[in-house]
């Protein structure tokens, strides 16, 4: 008995020092601590790496990925000790007590089913965290987009700064010599101050954008944005837009649901397996028993799998989730290729529109302002005519800036409609 109690301490004690000393798993953080950014696409990489919802979902990816190696193995074999109290300290009676081993043995198949259903799990979480790569992905170049549209804006503001103040010294040359009237000058200034409000509206609004850049990528509030390639055109070649269709069974989404529905046929099949019995094979010492013979006692206990509608129920659950999950999946495979053919639509119409800016109204609104511009400075033209061309001019470059920036974006749409995350894709 003193040995057999001995064996027991050392066997806890075993297992306990193989706890506190196994391998724990450790997230290696990435390296966010970039000075200077000068590439938007860099940018984007950063944050798929930095971001921390993206780290938290692919750290349960992991975590998922761990828990299916463990599922796929026997349950934990069970000890039961027992004694009889009252034969301790007793000279006339050896000291009674029971040991009893047993291992569970699920029916064939079971641990396999398992395995794949957590797998499934796994596929969720991979699908989700693909996902959510190609949301965050968007979103940077949306806000990098808003970002270059404001310092546009900033641009042009400044260069307007600079042809109100030409104008103003022209207006008030001409008020001295008695050509033009005050009301003119004071126009003029009125224009140049307005000027002077937005920008101070656009230093603080591009200030916001590179905050909400920084907090996308989970960046280093010291980290500088040097980024003066501003927005780039973009190109889709004659032909990709049908590839970009065939890529939508490749949708994170689509391959989200998908994960489920095997995920939900593994967990039927298992449900059907759990109508078979379940075996346990178990070993038993009762040191109670007079004779040696009888003491040692092999055998095999199982379960009875009686249903009384728990069963069968659970399997009809499971039967109509997977009838959601298809109709789910048809229902999104609609959704996706629709959201693909509008984002391709609305890209198309801003390449276009952005196109008449650059070759006709851009042009026009210049020569305009020249012309009248000449025919002011000459005396042939008034002070009005002269405004109104430098208020088409303005919104001319400001809706021309506005193009290219819907342009981009809209790229940024497509290319999150077909579930791509890199723009090069």
């Amino acid at each position: 008995m003193k040995y057999f109690l001995w064996s027991v301490r050392l066997a806890v004690a075993s297992l306990f020092v193989g706890l506190f000393l196994s391998p724990s798993f450790a997230v290696a953080e990435p390296d966010c601590q970039v000075p200077v950014i000068t590439d938007s696409e860099t940018l984007v990489r950063l944050a798929l790496s930095c971001n921390a919802g993206q780290q938290a979902i692919a750290a349960r990816w992991q975590a998922q990925q761990y828990r299916t190696q463990s599922v796929g193995q026997l349950d934990d074999p069970k000890l039961m000790l027992g004694v009889a109290p009252q034969t301790f300290g007793d000279d006339r009676l050896d000291d009674g007590y029971i040991v009893e081993l047993s291992q569970p043995l699920p029916w064939a198949g079971v641990l396999s089913l398992r395995e794949k259903a957590a797998a499934a799990q796994s596929d969720v979480w991979q699908a989700r965290l693909g996902q959510d790569q190609v949301r965050l992905a968007k979103s940077v170049r949306l806000a990098y987009a808003q970002w270059q549209y404001h310092r546009q804006l900033l641009s042009i503001n400044q260069r307007h700064q600079q042809l109100w103040q030409k104008f103003i010294a022209v207006v008030r040359a001409k008020y001295a010599s008695g050509t033009a009237s005050k009301s003119a000058v004071l126009q003029a200034t009125h224009e140049h101050h307005l000027l002077l409000q937005e920008a101070i509206e656009l230093k603080a609004t591009i200030e916001r954008d590179i905050s909400e850049l920084i907090r996308l990528a989970n960046l280093p509030v010291q980290t500088e944005l040097n980024i003066d390639s501003g927005l780039p055109l973009t190109n889709l070649p004659v032909g990709n837009f049908e590839a970009f269709m065939e890529l939508l069974v490749r949708q994170p989404t689509m391959q989200g649901l998908e994960a489920q529905r095997r995920q939900k046929d593994n967990e039927l099949a298992l449900a059907e397996k759990d109508r078979y019995p379940s075996f346990s094979a178990l070993a038993r010492y009762n040191s109670l028993w007079m004779n040696d013979e009888q003491r040692w006692l092999v055998g095999v206990s199982l379960n009875l799998p009686f249903d009384f509608g728990k069963r069968s129920r659970r399997e009809d659950s499971l039967r109509a989730e997977q009838m959601a999950l298809r109709f789910e999946q048809q229902d999104l495979r609609v959704q996706l290729r629709e959201q693909l053919v509008q984002a391709h639509s609305f890209w198309q119409q801003s390449v276009e529109v952005y196109r008449l800016y650059q070759n006709d109204l851009l042009p026009l609104a210049e020569e305009n302002l020249i012309t009248a511009r000449d025919e002011y400075q000459s005396g042939a033209g008034d002070f009005l005519s002269l405004l109104t061309a430098q208020r088409q001019l303005l919104l001319t470059e400001r809706k021309a800036e506005m193009a290219l920036r819907d342009q981009y974006a809209q790229f940024a749409q497509l290319t999150a409609a077909a579930g791509l995350v890199q723009m090069t894709e």
